[in-house]
């Protein structure tokens, strides 16, 4: 009887399950929309379903031929299907049982925050303004696009070629900093940095003027760096003065755009990516070995104590023969550890491994969306002691309280954690004796032993001097320079559209950066005695940083007579920066981890500041279009400065724009191989202000008694009509987009003038009371220049497709007037130095020195020779030697032109050698798919840079005790020797001015990646359980080709404009290649 019931009982509930299933409607249909008269299906689309208190039931997404199934559960109440998209307006439907719906979307022109890129969709900006209505110069790539075929770990990294006029040289090091420049330079004393933009509020980055890019730890202006390029939707670079005049004077040497990743609507996606790259570096400069080496500094010895007449030569002579270090003598003490070979710089280098892990999960429903990530880098440098952890996270999260009003919050956190050498060990590995071991060596065995040889008090190389004569396999491997940073980020944002066409968009942001820079100088690399002060020296420094920001805005946007479009936007936006610092630097500490200023070391230096900056702005814009074909566009800016004098706080810079387009036009209808043909042009004036606090203030000074009372001195000047540095800039362009986007064509041409720049300690005369002051407004300098891009897709299949980009870019950088009181010429005679000078006329960033002649064969060669190359003689008839210097040369000697014919080389015979900035930049590359293959190239390269090989100077000068490259092996020794290498001389001579012998043409093509993806089939994916799932190899720097002769040609720049670009033998960059996979779910 009771298992009569249970089967009963079980059949019911079947019955029950199969009625309610049967209940369940199943509704289909396709979403699309309407271009060009047709319907155009439209991928990923919402399609809901709703109850009566509008709460979310159920929903799917469009596939991307716009088709749905979508299962509506049983409900006693009635029901609503909402079929939304981005950029679309929302549709709504009652469901009355039917099993189809077919929608069409229409474009929604209100809809600002969440337009989504595409090629044919109207997209937006948030000032509201389409593609179809910029005037301005500006270009976009979504990230989606590169890392989905070249995986990055780094958003520079990814950007480098890619953006017309967007210069951009990358670090070595794990975490080292990346030099953008837009368009060229723009100031000689302000940083010329572009503005970063985040979700669009302005990234704090308060900077000072002291600020040291090369070495910055506790600042960290790596805004992108903190960035994970898998959470970066798009970026966008704004160029010219009209574009970026909505971000202030902040904007001045432009303006990137990143734009974060957001959720949808629709079910929870899970996404995973995973890449380890191995990196290793090219070939460095060949040094001389220990034999070689020994020889070389004998040669220099005797050939000095030669010049010098043996009977002068008694400390050339001691060297020579009783300095145990370069001679031969088994009975010394440390005989072993001086004969030995040591390539100190294969020491301090190795191989390495980067893992980049990236977790992510978004969804929503109908009133909220959703985005969570999670990121972890671990990358090793190349050099031993080098290496950065990030762990990053972020948080979005939109909720619609209704259809008007929309509230999102923001949340973000880094944490940094990056070990960098105490100092440039690479450097003094490259000079180090290579006969002298970095480790003791047994007696017994002959072998190194672990304990660290840094005996340099009375080393022929000499002592620790606080840069240079150390171990450095001892300081790579001992030394601390490690930085931690961890950043939160909050915003809030309000969207409300009001029922006639004025929406409302405001923000509330908060940047908490607290950075912690701690270092240790053993006193095992260093060799110092215990009472130096750079015995186990350590600095700890601290940094709190805390910004404040907020914008409020008002747009209208609307249609009259289907013809006149008229946006209108106001905004008004503030800031406010609050800066805490404290540092300490002791001595004579017992270890890295007991370095207190109070108790137990010597205290070498302590110190705190606290800073607080503010600035407000108020911006207003106006776009006209007529009947989609002309466009104009006004803005003006006014914004206040407190780091400006009170007289001239605030500044008004205008812009302006017009564009036409001509694809709109009748007479080209019929031409349906022409999608877009645009004509832009810009006209806009930028302002830069000096960065940090109250820099107009006056200051005052304790100077003690005078007329036996307590006194004090004026010792800063009150800076009350300091002015902005004012930039004007003129931009005209065209667009151009054929046959349904195979071919898209942009060309621009600009003319940046910067006048009133900002100088920096300007000597001043005495009789104002004054030595020099902070600040002086005086100079102008220009920057024009051209941006070419072209995308051409050649076909393109469903298993298809072959496709070219290429971009070029010429800036050409001019002092038009030199700034007054500004020093022409900053110059001393000596080896090594070039002159460095800002002349009307020529560009920032020239080289100013001697022309290299080669050497001095014979004593004939020598002499001094007139303008009509006539032997020079004096009063008496006798010949003139030439000179270098002072000091008479001889055969062997450095051969310079003598311009003047004094037979003398000094100042006056310094000419211009070139300058830094490169005649071409750009890049370019291809893709190819073919079934499930993608082959991604893209090749990036300048052309026409020179550069100042330094390190090739210090490893030919023989001037010294450092080692040298192998190329000395070819000086010169006797006469009729085939050589353009002097001699060696040791401490004596000018063998090695700075002259265009070491400025070199760094042009070079570097193929920047090669990468290979495979996706998997979806019927596989299916079987896996996951959406998708592609799988690359990646190849990064693999080739360049260069006729540079140091290690990388891609330099660094200089901290400041008027710095001389310099090759210092940095870590150059490495070749990596990377596996890795990317996995949605």
């Amino acid at each position: 009887m009771k298992k009569h019931t249970y089967i009963l009982l079980v059949a019911a509930l079947l019955l029950m399950a199969g009625e309610a299933l049967a209940q369940k409607t199943v509704l289909s249909g396709r979403v699309t929309e309407l271009l060009g008269g047709r319907q155009e299906p439209i991928f990923s689309a919402n399609v809901v379903v709703v109850n009566t208190q509008n709460r979310y039931l159920n929903g799917v997404v469009t596939d991307v031929n716009g088709y749905y199934n979508l299962t509506v559960p049983v409900s006693g109440e009635p029901l609503t299907i909402k079929v939304s998209f981005i950029g679309m307006k929302t549709k709504t439907f009652p469901f009355t049982g039917q099993k189809t719906l077919n929608v069409v979307l229409e474009s929604d022109a209100l809809a600002l925050s969440d337009v989504v890129v595409t090629e044919r969709r109207l997209e937006r900006d948030e000032m509201g303004i389409s593609r179809k209505e910029q005037t301005s110069a500006t270009q976009k790539i979504n990230m989606d696009e590169i890392i989905s075929t070249i995986p990055v770990s780094s958003i520079e990294e990814a950007l480098q070629g890619q953006l017309g006029g967007v210069d951009i040289v990358l670090g070595g090091d794990p975490g080292a900093r990346s030099a953008i420049r837009i368009r060229g330079t723009n100031s000689l004393s302000a940083s010329s940095e572009p503005l970063i933009v985040i979700d669009g509020i302005p990234y704090a980055t308060q900077i000072n003027d002291e600020f040291n890019f090369a070495t910055a730890n506790e600042e960290d202006f790596g805004a992108l760096l903190n960035i994970a390029p898998s959470d970066i939707e798009s970026i966008e670079v704004l160029k010219d003065a009209s574009a970026t005049a909505i971000y202030g004077t902040k904007g001045s040497n432009g303006v990137l755009l990143i734009t974060t990743k957001k959720g949808s609507r629709g079910r929870t996606n899970f996404s995973f990516s995973s890449k380890t790259t191995a990196k290793y570096e090219p070939e460095s400069i060949p040094l001389l070995n220990g034999s070689e080496y020994v020889a070389m500094i004998q040669d220099a010895l005797w050939n000095s104590a030669n010049a010098k007449g043996l009977g002068s030569a008694k400390n050339e002579l001691d060297l020579l023969f009783n300095t145990y270090e370069i001679n031969y003598d088994p009975a010394f003490q440390f005989f072993d550890e001086y004969n030995v070979n040591t390539h100190w710089l294969d020491e301090v280098r190795q191989n390495a491994i980067t893992t980049d892990n990236n977790f992510s999960l978004s969804g929503g429903g109908d009133k909220a969306t959703y985005r969570f990530s999670l990121g972890y880098l671990n990358e090793q440098g190349t050099t031993v002691g080098t290496s950065l952890d990030r762990l990053s996270t972020k948080l979005n999260i939109n909720y619609d309280f209704s259809e008007r009003l929309r509230v999102t919050a923001d949340f973000s956190f880094t944490q940094s954690d990056k070990d960098a050498n105490y100092l440039n060990v690479r450097s003094e590995a490259m000079r180090k004796m290579p006969n002298k071991s970095p480790y003791y060596i047994d007696d017994q065995t002959g072998e190194r032993t672990n304990i660290y040889f840094s005996r340099q008090e009375e080393d022929f190389q000499g002592a620790f001097n606080g840069s240079n004569n150390y171990n450095p396999v001892a300081m790579a491997e001992t030394s601390i320079n490690n930085t931690k940073q961890r950043e939160e980020k909050i915003a809030f944002r309000l969207q409300y559209r009001f029922p006639f066409a004025l929406t409302y968009q405001g923000y509330v942001s908060m940047n908490m950066r607290t950075s912690r820079n701690n270092k240790f100088l053993p006193q095992e690399a260093t060799g110092v005695l215990w009472n130096s002060s750079n015995a186990n020296r350590s600095t700890d420094a601290v940094s709190d940083n805390f910004v404040l920001q907020s914008e409020n805005k008002l747009l209208y946007n609307n249609l009259f007579d289907e013809v006149h479009s008229v946006i209108v936007t106001g905004l008004f936006r503030t800031d406010q920066a609050q800066s805490f610092s404290y540092t300490s630097v002791t001595s004579g500490n017992a270890s890295p981890n007991l370095s207190d200023p109070v108790v137990g070391s010597v205290v070498a230096g302590i110190g705190s500041g606290l800073s607080e900056t503010r600035s407000v702005s108020g911006i207003g814009q106006a776009v006209y279009t007529f009947d989609d074909r002309y466009v104009a566009k006004a803005t003006v800016n006014m914004e206040g400065n407190s780091a400006m004098g009170r007289n001239r706080r605030f500044g008004t810079f205008p812009s302006f724009g017009l564009a036409w387009n001509m694809h709109e036009e009748d007479f080209v209808a019929d031409w349906s191989w022409l999608d877009e043909a645009k004509t832009r042009i810009g006209l806009g004036w930028s302002g830069n202000a000096p960065s940090g606090s109250a820099l107009y203030w006056g200051a005052y000074q304790a100077m003690g008694n005078y007329m036996n009372l307590s006194a004090i001195q004026p010792v800063r000047i009150q800076l009350d009509k300091l002015k902005w540095e004012t930039s004007r800039e003129w931009n005209v362009g065209f667009d151009l987009r054929f046959w349904e986007g195979k071919i898209n064509v942009t060309a621009d041409y600009y003319n940046k003038y910067t006048y009133d720049l900002l100088l920096r300690n300007v000597d001043i005369p005495a009789t104002t009371g004054f030595a020099s002051i902070s600040y002086l407004n005086s100079g102008e300098l220009t920057n024009k220049g051209w941006e070419f891009r072209t995308d051409y897709e050649v076909f393109k299949t469903n298993k298809t497709r072959l496709a070219f980009n290429f971009n070029v870019s010429r800036n050409i950088n001019k002092v038009e007037s030199l700034p007054e009181n500004m020093a022409e010429e900053n110059y001393s005679f000596g080896n090594g130095n070039y002159a460095v000078k800002v002349v009307e006329g020529d560009p920032i960033g020239s080289f100013y020195g001697y022309r290299y002649k080669g050497v001095y064969q014979n004593t004939a060669e020598t002499f001094a020779l007139d303008a009509n190359g006539k032997v020079m003689t004096d009063y008496k008839g006798d010949v003139i030697g030439m000179k270098n210097g002072s000091i008479p040369v001889y055969p062997g000697d450095a051969k310079y032109e003598d311009i003047n014919h004094d037979g003398v080389i000094n100042d006056y015979d310094i000419v211009y050698l070139g300058n830094s900035n490169p005649l071409l930049i750009g890049g370019g590359g291809f893709t190819a798919k073919y079934g499930a293959f993608n082959l991604t190239t893209f090749f990036y390269g300048r052309y026409g840079q020179k550069v100042i090989n330094a390190a090739r100077m210090s490893l030919e000068s023989m001037y010294g005790n450092s080692n040298q490259s192998t190329a000395v092996l070819k000086r010169w020794r006797s006469e009729g020797d085939d050589t353009n290498i002097p001699r060696a001389l040791y401490g004596l001579g000018y063998n090695y001015l700075g002259s265009d012998r070491f400025v070199e043409d760094a042009s070079f093509i570097r193929l920047k990646t090669l990468s290979l993806t495979y996706n998997v089939s979806k019927n596989l994916c299916k079987r896996l359980g996951v959406n998708s799932l592609n799988i690359f190899c990646t190849g990064y720097d693999l080739f360049t080709w260069t006729n540079y002769t140091g290690q990388d040609p891609e330099v660094g720049l200089p901290n400041k404009a008027t710095d001389l670009v310099k090759d210092n033998a940095t870590t150059p960059c490495s070749k990596r290649v990377s596996l890795g996979f990317n996995l949605n779910f």
